[in-house]
């Protein structure tokens, strides 16, 4: 059911990935993910060197499927660093985040047989990355969590199905099995879920964290580069606004230093122990349909199964639109 070229290159069931999130996206998310038919995927953005290690193990301590580690690209060291130590600990699958990986840490990973897939923003993008030898890329839209690009997932994904001639993947606004069977008509073989995975049992987040997500409507999430220095989907935290009012007012530079560095402190550091402690954390505009925690397993099973009816509902629908044109 669903199986696409991407299940083949990747060696799991579903054409489902999870998306790498900082401060959600831990082993026991990962491992969930991976068990449940999909793709989990370990972050490195903010980790050191010594955590990504330990991430691998404890994730392969928890399942025996596959499971992938994200690069974010933030500078040649880090990225080239990270490659290194996904072609030591011999992770089958990498993702990169929204920028350029480069040409060098794309041909080591290659060159250990690792499979190299990008998040990218536009077809521009899309078409470096093919250059460089990437073997599929997820095409990520504004309506996505964390770090975003100008351009929604509708518009995107077609666009750059039509670009390039390896497979694509869709991220961006998708929570349900409607969202899930949209992307694979415009062309993706496969998704990317973020936001929705928050709200999971699994996904290494505070009650407050998650309590957010699930309390959100779409327009509770905002576009800033008060937390990275790019622009990043996030939740719309009373810090955040602020900053964001004061920017757009024309305050000082010490102002914005002195607001960035509240918005920034416990940014990607969610302490399960501490229940009630605010994070600025990222979140998607599909937020808003996201109603109740459930398992990992639930959310892929009911989006399979969800997509699977719709499909047949809508086969149904175009036959009988045949039968009555005749």
């Amino acid at each position: 059911m669903f199986h696409t070229e991407i299940c083949d290159l990747l060696g799991i069931r579903y054409p489902i990935l999870q998306g790498a999130m900082q401060g959600a996206g831990g082993p026991d998310l990962v491992a969930a993910t991976s068990e449940a038919g999909g793709l989990g995927i370990l972050p490195t953005f903010g980790g050191t060197e010594e955590a990504l290690y330990g991430d691998i193990e404890a994730a392969r301590k928890l399942t025996d499927k596959p499971v992938a580690v994200n690069i974010t690209p933030m500078g040649r060291a880090f990225t080239e660093s990270r490659a290194k130590i996904c072609v030591e600990m011999e992770v089958p699958i990498v993702t990169t985040g929204r920028a350029d990986p480069g040409e060098a840490a794309v041909g080591t990973m290659k060159d250990a047989g690792i499979i190299v897939i990008p998040v990218i923003p536009t077809v521009e993008h899309a078409l470096r990355v093919q250059a460089e030898g990437v073997d599929a890329v997820i095409a990520s839209g504004n309506e996505a969590g964390g770090h975003v690009g100008g351009v929604a997932t509708l518009p995107l994904v077609p666009q750059v199905v039509d670009a390039l001639d390896i497979p694509v993947l869709a991220a961006g606004g998708i929570g349900d099995g409607r969202g899930f069977l949209a992307m694979l008509a415009l062309g993706a073989v496969g998704v990317q879920l973020g936001t929705v995975l928050v709200a999971t049992k699994e996904a290494a987040v505070n009650e407050w964290y998650r309590n957010a997500v699930l309390g959100m409507s779409a327009t509770d999430t905002i576009v800033s580069a008060v937390l990275t220095g790019a622009t990043v989907r996030c939740i719309a935290t009373p810090e955040i606004r602020a900053y964001e009012d004061a920017r757009m007012s024309g305050a000082s530079k010490e102002e914005l230093k002195r607001l960035r560095q509240i918005a920034r402190q416990n940014y990607g550091h969610s302490d399960k122990t501490d229940k009630g402690k605010r994070d600025q954390g990222t979140a998607g505009q599909v937020a808003g349909m996201i109603t109740e925690i459930k398992s990992t397993a639930q959310i892929i099973e009911e989006m399979i199964q969800d997509a699977a009816a719709l499909s047949a509902d809508l086969a149904a629908l175009a036959r009988a639109s045949a039968i009555a044109a005749e």
